[in-house]
């Protein structure tokens, strides 16, 4: 039976002002410079501050007075931005900036179009440079044949009405595995070293025999280090095995790494400096355009309106009105987005004050976005976006904010310690193990406990995956 009855709910809703709040705070300084600019092209009343040149440097220059050990505009932090080392620039990359900007230049040289450059070199028939093409644009970024061969075939049938059989791609597959770089268009990580070592120039090497065997023979035993089974089957010793996996070692396991890959550069959101002996911090706005509004534009526009027919004029004002509206809150997300931030950093270098000053992981306190949240009266998900992707430059180097976050273990006196610090102490004792007799997890807890780490076997074989360390049989080495 349909009725109808009233009823009282209460819902939070978020205003469409807080919305694009939380949406600034989750963004880096280098993404929110590219979302002001989208903003100044699409909404007419914003424009863009054009500072006084000689004052800006008046201002730098009086900054750069009151910097005891570090500025953030100096040419420190345009330097050591580069040298975290997951951020280095590939092999084949342009590692010059331009100045000031932190972008780096990306080299632009195809992988692929180094490839058919070699294909059209050869003296082959015109089916065989159509299978190339398509081959060669099946090709990932590592430098592997990213699809199967049958795969391969239908597509051509399909997409080009070219028929062809998987043994004729096949033979135009082994050509531009003759291409350089060696073990280019491989299908898998065995078949790219096996076409490395048939690559080199043999002279009877016993070594390079062995190297070759080991991968064309026995690769699973060698991915698995089952060395001694390796020794049995092809009748060597220990040192002549230990010589074929040193040269195996020379090898590039992803030849095309290098030719298409975009250097990624760390732009910091925060710098943390001495200012007169004391630890300070400020926020990037290096490139960050400063916005107002056109007011002198809403003005003329008004003006013009007062002169239209009814509709029109209503038209314009409504344009004007939700605009104008658009570049308030706009500028306003923008302030409150620099003020979250200025909270939730100052609470974060009050909390790792000691942290900051010597860059020891010993000095690193346990902390949770809660207590930030608790510290600066901001809910945990603002927190949360606030660190979320963002970079702090220190003296000590670039490190992502959310490594500063961690939790705690109590040790064997009773003191708090961090995930990050026993990570630390785990990876130094594999670092310093016997590689003929890797430690096991079971060891490695029992000498973590001596140093005062109560852990079970299951956390530190957790601890030791997640610093992207395989198992002992794995780390074994002849």
């Amino acid at each position: 039976m349909i009725s109808q009855r009233q009823e009282m709910k209460m819902r939070q809703k978020l205003t469409k002002q807080q919305v694009l709040v939380a949406r600034l705070l989750g963004l880096s300084s280098e993404n929110l410079e590219q979302e002001i600019k989208k903003e100044i092209e699409e909404n007419p009343f914003l424009e863009e501050v054009i500072e006084d040149t000689a004052e800006a440097a008046a201002e730098n220059e009086s900054t750069n007075d009151n910097s005891e050990l570090l500025d953030p505009n100096d040419e420190y932090y345009a330097r050591t931005a580069y040298d975290y080392d997951d951020y280095k620039a590939p092999k084949n990359g342009n590692r010059d900036t331009d100045e000031g900007t932190n972008i780096q230049q990306a080299d632009e040289t195809s992988f692929q179009t180094a490839l058919l450059e070699q294909l059209y070199l050869k003296q082959i028939t015109d089916r065989q440079i159509l299978i190339g093409t398509e081959l060669i644009g099946n090709i990932d970024e590592s430098g592997y044949m990213s699809r199967n061969i049958n795969i391969i075939v239908d597509d051509l049938a399909i997409r080009r009405n070219f028929d062809t059989t998987e043994k004729e791609v096949e033979e135009v597959l082994k050509i531009i595995q003759s291409f350089e770089p060696a073990g280019v268009a491989a299908r898998n990580l065995q078949e790219c070293l096996s076409i490395q070592l048939h690559r080199k120039n043999s002279d009877g090497s016993p070594t390079l025999t062995n190297a070759t065997l080991v991968i064309d023979s026995h690769f699973d035993d060698f991915a698995n280090k089952r060395y001694e089974k390796i020794c049995k089957s092809l009748n060597i010793s220990e040192k002549e095995l230990q010589q074929a996996i040193d040269l195996i070692r020379t090898l590039n396991p992803k030849p095309c790494d290098g030719y298409n890959n975009t250097a990624q550069t760390i732009i910091p959101d925060f710098y943390v400096f001495r200012n007169g002996g004391i630890l300070d911090f400020s926020i990037n706005e290096r490139n960050l355009p400063k916005l107002r509004k056109d007011q002198p534009f809403i003005d003329r526009l008004r003006e013009d309106a007062a002169k239209q027919n009814t509709k029109q004029k209503h038209d314009t004002e409504t344009f004007i009105e939700q605009h104008s509206k658009d570049a308030d809150m706009f500028i306003s997300a923008i302030g409150q987005r620099y003020n979250t931030l200025q909270l939730t950093m100052g609470a974060i270098l009050k909390y790792q004050h000691q942290y900051f000053i010597t860059g020891d992981t010993a000095d690193l306190r346990p902390m949770l976005q809660k207590n930030i949240a608790e510290a600066t009266g901001l809910d945990i998900s603002v927190v949360s976006r606030v660190v979320n992707q963002k970079y702090v430059q220190t003296e000590h180097g670039v490190m992502l904010l959310k490594d500063l976050f961690s939790n705690s273990l109590a040790s064997n006196d009773g003191s708090d310690v961090t995930t990050k610090a026993i990570k630390e102490q785990l990876k130094k004792l594999i670092d310093g193990e016997n590689k003929n007799t890797p430690l096991t997890d079971e060891e490695l807890r029992t000498m973590l406990e001596k140093k005062g780490f109560p852990l079970a076997r299951r956390t530190v074989a957790k601890y030791r995956e997640a610093l992207g360390i395989p198992t002992g049989r794995l780390r074994k080495e002849l």
